[in-house]
């Protein structure tokens, strides 16, 4: 599985561009220093939220691998546990 890191950092950078981007083909006046710093705060905060939602879907898919990889070696939870019970069952009833 392939390390994909994203930076907040990286994201807000392009976020912001992209919305200076596409303000810039609209007809509205040269935007100035209010206009830059509230792009500026939002796109920290869409970053943000980006940042959230990369890191879930990357924790979903090494979740559904390793359930995969296991699948396929044949290790679950319920087996270990219920070999685990039946060992207890065997030694109590040897201690009897």
């Amino acid at each position: 599985m392939e390390k994909t890191k994203t930076s907040r950092k990286a994201l807000r950078g392009l976020i912001e561009d992209s919305l200076q981007d596409a303000l810039g083909h609209l007809q509205l006046p040269e935007p100035n220093k209010k206009v830059k710093k509230v792009l500026h705060r939002d796109s920290k905060k869409l970053a943000a939220i980006f940042a959230t939602a990369i890191k879930r879907e990357d924790k979903k898919k090494k979740k559904a691998a390793k359930f995969m990889e296991n699948a396929v070696k044949g290790k679950s939870r319920k087996n270990k546990k219920s070999k685990e019970v039946k060992l207890e069952k065997q030694e109590k009833l040897e201690a009897v």
